[in-house]
Protein backbone atom coordinates (compact mmCIF):
# COMPACT_ATOMS: atom_id res chain seq x y z
CA UNK A 1 0.00 0.00 0.00
CA UNK A 2 1.44 3.61 -0.72
CA UNK A 3 2.22 5.86 2.26
CA UNK A 4 1.16 9.08 2.00
CA UNK A 5 3.50 11.85 3.53
CA UNK A 6 2.05 13.84 6.89
CA UNK A 7 2.66 16.64 4.02
CA UNK A 8 0.50 15.77 1.61
CA UNK A 9 -1.66 14.53 4.91
CA UNK A 10 -1.99 17.92 6.40
CA UNK A 11 -2.74 19.17 2.53
CA UNK A 12 -5.74 17.58 2.29
CA UNK A 13 -6.61 18.19 6.14
CA UNK A 14 -6.48 22.17 5.01
CA UNK A 15 -8.59 21.95 2.04
CA UNK A 16 -11.13 19.90 3.82
CA UNK A 17 -11.83 22.47 6.45
CA UNK A 18 -11.82 25.51 4.13
CA UNK A 19 -14.64 23.85 2.13
CA UNK A 20 -13.11 22.62 -0.77
CA UNK A 21 -13.29 19.23 -2.46
CA UNK A 22 -10.62 17.18 -3.17
CA UNK A 23 -9.75 15.55 -6.36
CA UNK A 24 -7.44 13.22 -7.79
CA UNK A 25 -5.61 13.11 -11.30
CA UNK A 26 -3.54 10.61 -12.46
CA UNK A 27 -1.65 10.07 -16.25
CA UNK A 28 1.33 7.82 -17.53
CA UNK A 29 4.55 9.68 -18.94
CA UNK A 30 3.24 10.14 -22.82
CA UNK A 31 0.21 11.90 -21.44
CA UNK A 32 1.81 14.05 -18.86
CA UNK A 33 4.06 15.55 -21.26
CA UNK A 34 1.17 16.79 -23.11
CA UNK A 35 -0.90 17.76 -20.12
CA UNK A 36 -3.81 15.18 -20.27
CA UNK A 37 -4.79 14.24 -16.86
CA UNK A 38 -7.58 11.22 -16.15
CA UNK A 39 -9.72 11.89 -13.24
CA UNK A 40 -10.38 9.29 -10.35
CA UNK A 41 -13.19 9.18 -8.16
CA UNK A 42 -12.78 10.33 -4.94
CA UNK A 43 -15.01 9.50 -1.84
CA UNK A 44 -15.79 13.03 -0.45
CA UNK A 45 -17.28 13.15 3.14
CA UNK A 46 -14.14 13.07 6.28
CA UNK A 47 -10.74 12.68 6.28
CA UNK A 48 -10.19 9.43 6.57
CA UNK A 49 -12.59 8.81 3.49
CA UNK A 50 -10.54 11.31 1.56
CA UNK A 51 -7.25 9.89 2.46
CA UNK A 52 -8.26 6.01 1.21
CA UNK A 53 -9.53 7.05 -1.85
CA UNK A 54 -6.31 9.03 -2.32
CA UNK A 55 -4.36 5.90 -1.08
CA UNK A 56 -6.42 3.74 -3.31
CA UNK A 57 -5.50 6.10 -6.43
CA UNK A 58 -1.92 5.53 -5.83
CA UNK A 59 -1.83 2.02 -4.83
CA UNK A 60 -3.94 1.24 -8.86
CA UNK A 61 -1.33 3.59 -10.55
CA UNK A 62 2.21 2.84 -9.82
CA UNK A 63 4.59 3.87 -12.45
CA UNK A 64 2.26 7.23 -12.72
CA UNK A 65 2.48 10.95 -12.10
CA UNK A 66 -0.50 11.39 -10.18
CA UNK A 67 -1.21 14.95 -8.14
CA UNK A 68 -4.23 16.13 -5.68
CA UNK A 69 -6.52 18.66 -6.65
CA UNK A 70 -7.90 21.64 -3.91
CA UNK A 71 -11.26 22.51 -6.18
CA UNK A 72 -13.57 25.76 -5.33
CA UNK A 73 -17.02 24.36 -5.70
CA UNK A 74 -18.31 27.68 -5.86
CA UNK A 75 -16.37 29.57 -8.20
CA UNK A 76 -15.39 25.84 -9.81
CA UNK A 77 -11.68 26.72 -10.24
CA UNK A 78 -8.79 25.22 -8.85
CA UNK A 79 -7.19 26.38 -6.12
CA UNK A 80 -4.46 23.79 -5.29
CA UNK A 81 -2.48 21.32 -8.07
CA UNK A 82 0.31 19.23 -6.35
CA UNK A 83 1.80 16.12 -6.99
CA UNK A 84 2.13 13.46 -4.72
CA UNK A 85 3.83 10.41 -7.59
CA UNK A 86 5.94 10.11 -10.16
CA UNK A 87 7.09 7.21 -12.08
CA UNK A 88 9.60 6.16 -9.89
CA UNK A 89 6.86 6.01 -6.93
CA UNK A 90 8.36 8.80 -5.21
CA UNK A 91 5.54 10.54 -3.07
CA UNK A 92 5.88 14.16 -2.18
CA UNK A 93 7.49 15.30 0.91
CA UNK A 94 5.53 19.08 0.72
CA UNK A 95 8.68 21.41 1.54
CA UNK A 96 8.26 23.42 4.61
CA UNK A 97 8.33 27.06 4.14
CA UNK A 98 10.55 28.71 6.92
CA UNK A 99 9.36 31.78 8.61
CA UNK A 100 5.35 30.63 8.83
CA UNK A 101 5.27 28.75 11.66
CA UNK A 102 5.33 25.72 9.91
CA UNK A 103 2.91 26.31 7.05
CA UNK A 104 3.66 24.37 4.10
CA UNK A 105 4.35 26.23 0.53
CA UNK A 106 1.65 24.27 -0.70
CA UNK A 107 -0.56 25.24 1.68
CA UNK A 108 -0.18 28.98 0.61
CA UNK A 109 -1.09 28.41 -3.08
CA UNK A 110 -5.06 27.59 -1.92
CA UNK A 111 -5.74 30.70 -4.15
CA UNK A 112 -6.90 32.93 -1.48
CA UNK A 113 -3.84 33.29 0.09
CA UNK A 114 -2.89 37.58 0.75
CA UNK A 115 0.22 38.69 -0.54
CA UNK A 116 0.76 40.33 2.74
CA UNK A 117 -0.49 37.91 4.66
CA UNK A 118 1.59 34.58 4.82
CA UNK A 119 4.69 35.58 6.04
CA UNK A 120 7.63 33.46 3.49
CA UNK A 121 4.84 31.75 1.27
CA UNK A 122 5.14 33.65 -1.73
CA UNK A 123 8.55 34.46 -1.83
CA UNK A 124 9.12 30.89 -1.14
CA UNK A 125 6.93 28.99 -3.83
CA UNK A 126 8.50 31.16 -6.30
CA UNK A 127 12.08 30.18 -5.31
CA UNK A 128 10.14 26.77 -5.46
CA UNK A 129 8.63 27.05 -8.85
CA UNK A 130 12.06 28.42 -10.19
CA UNK A 131 14.03 25.60 -9.01
CA UNK A 132 12.21 23.09 -10.58
CA UNK A 133 12.51 24.66 -13.87
CA UNK A 134 8.68 25.95 -13.75
CA UNK A 135 7.59 29.23 -15.70
CA UNK A 136 6.42 32.32 -13.43
CA UNK A 137 3.19 33.56 -14.97
CA UNK A 138 0.66 35.84 -13.41
CA UNK A 139 -2.79 37.20 -14.54
CA UNK A 140 -5.38 39.52 -13.08
CA UNK A 141 -8.87 40.30 -12.65
CA UNK A 142 -10.97 43.19 -11.59
CA UNK A 143 -14.09 41.83 -8.91
CA UNK A 144 -16.80 41.65 -11.80
CA UNK A 145 -14.10 39.33 -13.80
CA UNK A 146 -12.77 37.59 -10.85
CA UNK A 147 -16.49 36.45 -9.64
CA UNK A 148 -16.66 35.15 -13.48
CA UNK A 149 -13.21 33.35 -13.41
CA UNK A 150 -12.13 35.74 -16.33
CA UNK A 151 -8.87 36.29 -16.07
CA UNK A 152 -6.49 38.31 -17.98
CA UNK A 153 -2.50 37.47 -18.66
CA UNK A 154 0.27 39.37 -17.04
CA UNK A 155 3.58 39.48 -17.78
CA UNK A 156 5.61 35.99 -16.79
CA UNK A 157 9.23 35.55 -16.28
CA UNK A 158 11.00 32.53 -17.55
CA UNK A 159 14.48 33.38 -16.16
CA UNK A 160 16.59 31.62 -12.81
CA UNK A 161 16.70 34.30 -10.66
CA UNK A 162 13.98 34.23 -7.76
CA UNK A 163 14.69 37.96 -6.50
CA UNK A 164 13.59 39.05 -10.59
CA UNK A 165 10.77 37.18 -10.67
CA UNK A 166 9.57 38.83 -7.31
CA UNK A 167 10.40 42.12 -8.39
CA UNK A 168 8.24 41.53 -11.50
CA UNK A 169 5.41 40.16 -9.03
CA UNK A 170 5.81 43.16 -6.88
CA UNK A 171 5.64 46.24 -9.77
CA UNK A 172 2.40 44.15 -10.94
CA UNK A 173 0.47 44.15 -7.96
CA UNK A 174 1.41 48.44 -7.48
CA UNK A 175 0.04 48.26 -10.86
CA UNK A 176 -3.32 46.57 -10.42
CA UNK A 177 -3.94 47.54 -6.95
CA UNK A 178 -7.40 47.30 -7.53
CA UNK A 179 -7.09 44.14 -9.16
CA UNK A 180 -7.41 40.40 -8.19
CA UNK A 181 -3.30 39.49 -8.68
CA UNK A 182 -2.22 35.34 -8.95
CA UNK A 183 0.71 33.81 -9.58
CA UNK A 184 0.74 30.52 -12.00
CA UNK A 185 3.39 28.63 -12.19
CA UNK A 186 3.85 26.47 -15.20
CA UNK A 187 5.27 23.43 -15.89
CA UNK A 188 6.97 24.41 -19.80
CA UNK A 189 7.50 20.84 -21.11
CA UNK A 190 4.17 19.69 -20.08
CA UNK A 191 2.72 23.14 -21.00
CA UNK A 192 0.37 22.88 -18.36
CA UNK A 193 -0.19 24.99 -14.98
CA UNK A 194 0.86 23.54 -11.51
CA UNK A 195 0.46 26.41 -9.14
CA UNK A 196 -2.86 28.77 -9.52
CA UNK A 197 -1.89 31.36 -5.73
CA UNK A 198 -4.02 34.49 -5.88
CA UNK A 199 -1.41 37.36 -4.15
CA UNK A 200 -3.38 40.25 -3.86
CA UNK A 201 -6.82 41.35 -3.29
CA UNK A 202 -8.64 44.93 -4.04
CA UNK A 203 -8.37 46.91 -0.74
CA UNK A 204 -5.03 45.23 0.53
CA UNK A 205 -1.74 46.93 1.22
CA UNK A 206 0.39 46.71 -2.21
CA UNK A 207 3.18 44.57 -0.14
CA UNK A 208 4.32 41.19 -1.05
CA UNK A 209 6.03 39.10 1.30
CA UNK A 210 9.44 38.66 0.78
CA UNK A 211 10.24 35.57 3.56
CA UNK A 212 11.06 38.06 6.40
CA UNK A 213 7.48 39.60 6.34
CA UNK A 214 5.86 42.13 4.34
CA UNK A 215 7.96 44.56 2.15
CA UNK A 216 7.20 47.32 -0.38
CA UNK A 217 7.87 47.01 -4.15
CA UNK A 218 11.28 49.13 -3.45
CA UNK A 219 12.08 46.98 -0.74
CA UNK A 220 12.40 44.22 -3.80
CA UNK A 221 14.01 46.32 -6.18
CA UNK A 222 16.19 47.38 -3.99
CA UNK A 223 17.19 43.54 -3.18
CA UNK A 224 17.17 42.66 -7.44
CA UNK A 225 20.17 45.48 -7.55
CA UNK A 226 22.01 45.04 -4.62
CA UNK A 227 24.55 42.68 -5.76
CA UNK A 228 25.58 44.94 -8.45
CA UNK A 229 25.47 48.01 -7.19
CA UNK A 230 28.83 48.86 -6.37
CA UNK A 231 31.45 49.89 -8.87
CA UNK A 232 31.50 53.43 -9.61
CA UNK A 233 29.18 55.92 -8.63
CA UNK A 234 26.07 57.92 -11.18
CA UNK A 235 25.13 61.18 -11.12
CA UNK A 236 21.19 60.97 -11.39
CA UNK A 237 18.20 61.93 -9.58
CA UNK A 238 17.32 58.45 -9.78
CA UNK A 239 16.42 56.47 -7.06
CA UNK A 240 19.06 54.11 -6.11
CA UNK A 241 16.81 50.83 -6.73
CA UNK A 242 16.57 51.72 -10.41
CA UNK A 243 20.17 53.12 -11.11
CA UNK A 244 20.96 49.13 -9.46
CA UNK A 245 18.62 47.55 -11.43
CA UNK A 246 19.35 49.73 -14.77
CA UNK A 247 23.45 48.26 -13.61
CA UNK A 248 22.33 44.41 -13.15
CA UNK A 249 20.35 44.82 -16.93
CA UNK A 250 23.78 46.04 -18.41
CA UNK A 251 26.00 44.00 -16.59
CA UNK A 252 24.02 40.81 -18.30
CA UNK A 253 23.85 42.61 -21.56
CA UNK A 254 19.77 42.90 -21.82
CA UNK A 255 18.27 45.36 -24.13
CA UNK A 256 16.92 47.95 -21.92
CA UNK A 257 13.84 50.37 -23.25
CA UNK A 258 11.00 51.75 -21.60
CA UNK A 259 7.22 52.04 -22.09
CA UNK A 260 4.80 54.94 -20.65
CA UNK A 261 1.04 55.54 -19.82
CA UNK A 262 -1.43 57.86 -19.10
CA UNK A 263 -3.45 57.13 -16.53
CA UNK A 264 -6.47 55.98 -18.09
CA UNK A 265 -4.33 53.75 -20.42
CA UNK A 266 -2.75 52.50 -17.28
CA UNK A 267 -5.37 51.05 -15.90
CA UNK A 268 -6.03 49.17 -19.15
CA UNK A 269 -2.70 48.14 -19.06
CA UNK A 270 -2.37 49.54 -22.16
CA UNK A 271 1.45 50.86 -22.50
CA UNK A 272 3.09 52.83 -25.50
CA UNK A 273 6.93 51.41 -26.37
CA UNK A 274 9.79 54.22 -26.69
CA UNK A 275 12.83 54.11 -27.98
CA UNK A 276 14.48 51.57 -26.65
CA UNK A 277 18.09 52.58 -24.84
CA UNK A 278 20.85 52.40 -27.13
CA UNK A 279 23.56 52.81 -24.59
CA UNK A 280 25.81 50.69 -23.02
CA UNK A 281 27.63 52.61 -20.18
CA UNK A 282 25.74 53.15 -17.03
CA UNK A 283 25.80 56.94 -16.57
CA UNK A 284 24.89 57.44 -20.55
CA UNK A 285 21.84 54.83 -20.12
CA UNK A 286 20.90 56.48 -16.98
CA UNK A 287 21.17 59.75 -19.14
CA UNK A 288 18.96 58.34 -21.99
CA UNK A 289 16.26 57.26 -19.15
CA UNK A 290 16.00 60.75 -17.60
CA UNK A 291 15.28 62.28 -20.45
CA UNK A 292 12.13 59.50 -21.08
CA UNK A 293 11.20 60.48 -17.88
CA UNK A 294 11.11 64.38 -18.71
CA UNK A 295 9.39 63.82 -22.46
CA UNK A 296 6.52 61.83 -20.31
CA UNK A 297 6.25 63.55 -17.50
CA UNK A 298 2.64 63.22 -15.61
CA UNK A 299 2.63 59.85 -17.08
CA UNK A 300 3.54 56.33 -15.94
CA UNK A 301 7.20 55.30 -16.63
CA UNK A 302 8.39 51.64 -16.80
CA UNK A 303 11.63 50.27 -17.06
CA UNK A 304 12.11 47.36 -19.15
CA UNK A 305 14.74 44.25 -19.54
CA UNK A 306 14.44 42.27 -22.59
CA UNK A 307 17.16 38.90 -23.38
CA UNK A 308 17.40 39.75 -27.13
CA UNK A 309 18.13 36.11 -27.62
CA UNK A 310 15.21 34.32 -26.29
CA UNK A 311 13.31 37.33 -27.23
CA UNK A 312 11.56 37.67 -23.89
CA UNK A 313 11.21 40.42 -20.92
CA UNK A 314 13.51 39.35 -17.88
CA UNK A 315 12.41 42.78 -16.04
CA UNK A 316 9.86 45.06 -15.53
CA UNK A 317 9.66 48.13 -13.27
CA UNK A 318 7.39 50.92 -12.86
CA UNK A 319 10.24 53.97 -12.10
CA UNK A 320 7.56 56.94 -12.52
CA UNK A 321 4.29 57.59 -11.31
CA UNK A 322 2.18 60.90 -11.75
Amino acid sequence: MSNISDSVRQEIRRLLSQGYRVGVEYADARRFRSGSWTSAPIAQGGESAVLASVTAVLDENEGKYVQILGVDTKSRTRVLELMIQRPDGAVTQVSKSKGTGGGSVAAASNGHSSGNGGGGDVAQIVRQLLTQGFRIGTEFADARRYRATSWTSGPSYQGTRDNEAIALLTNLVAEHADHYVRLIGIDPTARRRVTELVIHKPGEPVTLSTGGGSSSASSFNSSFGTASNGGGSVKTSLSPEIVASVRRLLENSYQISTEHADLRRFRSSSWHTCKPVSATRIQEAISELESCLTDHAGEYVRLIGVDKKAKRRVHEEIIQRP
